[in-house]
């Protein structure tokens, strides 16, 4: 997983870390856009938003308003807009970090919401992940993604077409749709791994060990580790979306978020079926090594086996005795051959019968 390595490797970070100015420590830098979806039951209006423009004051309070933050280099830029809409330097800091921080904060008026979303690198095959961030009102959303990874865009395809009765509900329904998104990522990505898993007991099975295959386990196991915290985490913090103090969601909506929680309670049983899966491969893989080494091993006790009598032999008669009948012998070097050919073969025939090999 790319993203836990140490980022942006000829900066320091400053030990006083509260009291400098947001910094982005992720690794990717791509342009910020901000698209904005205003909808309601009848109409729908997509645009795209200045940077330089005050998001309080594109907000059609007549509708949904859902800004689309992609890209979260610009640190400037994340910090004005979170603090347009009153939140903590805390929370920004959290957001911009490369650091899986997961996080649900009620304010009086908004509602912060961090976590990571995970999902396959096209180009690695490996599995990343991005920093994911709510700010949900009563009547808009401002989510921020990391990297420009088309996941919520079927929810914009939903809300085009009207599909799930989106349009017919007010944000509260839009976040638990962009909250059920960030999850599905995070079983998809699961279940492809698996898959890849399952070919990989194929191989194992007809013992094609390699050092490609370990290191992929290898992988898989640190990255089921960062999954299951970061959708731990989200599960222990959940609780503070669900007291909701500041009556963001509607009560007739609350069942959503609790199906949500079944969900996440999903997932981690998925999380504990994936860490089975990877446990039992390594185990079979070293097993597959150890029994290439029994083998090896094996062989070399069998040449061993019929050696060590020749060898025997071999030496006897190379000893610098004078009288020694067998070296002054005519027929003596043909007697000794015959006479190893002959212990060679029976102690083949006997390990043979043994069923040794």
């Amino acid at each position: 997983m790319g993203k836990h390595t140490t980022k942006n490797p000829k900066t320091k970070r400053s030990h006083n870390n509260v009291l400098t100015q947001p910094t982005y420590w992720g690794d990717k830098n791509i342009p910020m856009s901000i698209e904005l979806l205003q909808y309601d039951s009848m109409h729908l209006e997509v645009k795209n938003i200045s940077l330089q423009s005050s998001l309080k004051d594109s907000i059609d309070d007549s509708r949904v308003n859902w800004f689309r933050v992609s890209g979260i280099s610009d640190a400037a830029l994340v910090n004005r807009i979170c603090r347009e809409f009153g939140l903590h330097g805390f929370d920004v800091k959290d957001l911009l970090a490369d650091q899986q921080v997961v996080k649900i904060v009620a304010y009086d008026d908004v509602t912060f919401l961090l976590m990571s979303a995970f999902y396959i690198d096209n180009k690695t095959a490996d599995i990343d992940d991005m920093q994911i961030a709510f700010i949900f009102g009563r009547n808009f959303i401002v989510s921020f993604q990391e990297a420009l990874i088309p996941i919520f865009d079927e929810v914009k395809t939903n809300i085009e077409e009207n599909n799930i009765m989106i349009r017919q509900n007010h944000a509260d329904f839009l976040l638990y749709i962009l909250l059920d998104t960030v999850n599905q990522s995070n079983v998809n990505t699961v279940m492809s791994v698996e898959d890849r898993l399952a070919e990989i007991e194929d191989e194992l099975i007809i013992r094609n060990n390699s050092v490609d295959i370990l290191q992929f386990l290898h992988r898989c196991r640190v990255d089921y580790m960062h999954i299951k915290r970061s959708v731990t985490s989200l599960r222990e913090e959940y609780t503070n979306l669900l007291h909701n103090t500041n009556n963001l969601i509607d009560k007739a909506n609350i069942i959503y978020y609790n199906d949500f929680d079944d969900r996440m309670r999903t997932i981690l049983g998925d999380l504990a079926s994936f860490h089975e899966s990877i446990t039992s491969l390594l185990d079979l893989y070293y097993n597959n090594n150890n029994l290439k080494m029994n083998e090896i091993i094996k062989r070399l006790t069998i040449v061993s086996t019929i050696f060590i009598p020749l060898t025997f032999l071999v030496g006897v008669w190379g000893m610098n005795f004078d009288y020694m009948p067998e070296t002054k012998w005519k027929y003596g070097y043909a007697f000794s051959w015959f006479i190893l050919i002959l212990i060679a073969s029976l102690t083949y025939l006997w390990m043979r019968k043994r069923k040794w090999f």
